[in-house]
């Protein structure tokens, strides 16, 4: 049984080899000064939260019955991207401290300002 990585013979190289990072390399003459990259930031639109939406979750879940898919479904509907996790994750949210069952993990729950 021959050994192929005995045969391996290295190829010279056609000069210095600069070490990037691949998908990195940024010449200082393409990069926008930093003033340029804060305009564009305060022209971007206002991002919704679903947690700007937390009384309407509230509503949909205890009041008219849906489940949280139904209710990632509904904004979905709408135009508001979302799924059931980030839906269950508010509601829970919602639910005041003192109302919260002490043998479940609420560690995860965001708590209330």
């Amino acid at each position: 049984m021959k050994n192929n990585a005995s045969k391996t013979k290295s190829k010279p190289t056609a000069g210095p080899v600069e070490n990037t990072q691949p998908g990195v390399a940024v010449t200082q003459s393409q990069c926008p000064e930093p003033e340029a990259f804060l305009t564009q930031a305060k022209s971007e639109t206002k991002r919704k939260l679903l947690g700007d939406h937390e009384m309407t979750i509230v509503t949909l879940r205890d009041e008219k019955r849906f489940t949280f898919r139904e209710i990632a479904e509904w904004f979905n509907k709408r135009g508001f991207e979302t799924d059931h996790s980030a839906v269950y994750r508010v509601y829970l949210g919602s639910i005041p401290p003192d109302k919260r069952d002490p043998r479940e993990d609420w560690s995860d729950v965001e708590q209330p300002e």
